[in-house]
């Protein structure tokens, strides 16, 4: 069906002008129900048909509209998009506050920083914080996370895992050192 078809018959069915139908189609994106929708809202009236169940026919002959329930205004996929990488980051702000970075070595604890802490360093001070991590490996410092959300079981596993991984690494240098002296 053309657009100037369109028009003319949304014009008819909800009793409007043609000019009237035409703006109501192109604001909702030549979407006939929708731009019925937003006509009737406008007038914020609705239409009752008068329908003998026992007169079929005559029911299709009138071609009433079906009511609608639940309609809700679409929102532009920018402003839905934004809202949901919004929402997951308030989320991963309250995990990274909820959440602690706690740094041990020789089983004492030298510090413990929220998450975002480490995140805020990581991220401002990147040539430095992950350096002194790494030299902090280096020197039997063990990392751990404690929280609801990163305090299980398998995250602390794998900082374990990096642990054993930078002493196998310092052994295999004191290896090396030593066969090097004979």
């Amino acid at each position: 069906m053309e657009r100037y078809e369109m028009a003319e018959l949304l014009a008819k069915k909800a009793g409007v002008s043609l000019e009237e139908a035409k703006n109501a189609l192109e604001r909702n994106g030549w979407d006939m129900l929708d731009a019925m929708i937003e006509l009737e809202r406008a007038r914020n009236k609705t239409r009752a048909v008068d329908v003998d169940p026992a007169s079929g026919p005559e029911w299709d002959k009138q071609q009433a509209p079906r009511p609608v329930k639940n309609v809700s205004q679409k929102e532009p996929f920018f402003t839905n998009g934004f809202r949901v990488i919004w929402d997951y980051i308030k989320r991963l702000g309250k995990m990274s506050v909820a959440n602690d970075f706690v740094a041990i070595r020789r089983g004492k604890q030298l510090f413990r920083v929220p998450v975002l802490v480490l995140l805020i360093l990581a991220v401002c001070f990147f040539w430095f914080t992950i350096p002194a991590l790494v030299i902090g490996l280096f020197c039997g410092v063990t990392y751990r996370f404690e929280g609801k959300e990163l305090g299980k079981e398998a995250v602390n596993k794998a900082m374990e895992n990096v642990s054993e991984v930078a002493e196998d690494i310092k052994e295999a240098f004191r290896q090396d050192g030593h066969d090097s002296q004979e």
